[in-house]
């Protein structure tokens, strides 16, 4: 079953801000190519893109935050 998830106005404005669209973070919150337990219990998801890791940071179903990065081997 598919997760209801509730975008907040933070992650919204990172997808903006970051020049990201919100279909690549469905994708990666589908088709994660893992998922990784964060602070306070949060799950992370994460997805290898041309050499950059993008990860959507969740709290239950609510969608945190989105970021990438180039430090692939830190994660």
């Amino acid at each position: 079953m598919k997760k209801e998830w509730i975008w907040t106005d933070h992650i919204k404005e990172q997808i903006i801000e970051r020049e990201l669209s919100i279909e690549l973070v469905e994708t990666i919150l589908n088709e994660p190519d893992e998922i990784v337990e964060g602070n306070l219990g949060r799950q992370i998801y994460h997805k290898l893109i041309d050499d950059k890791l993008i990860r959507v940071i969740t709290d239950g179903n609510v969608l945190i935050t989105v970021y990438i990065t180039d430090k692939v081997r830190k994660y």
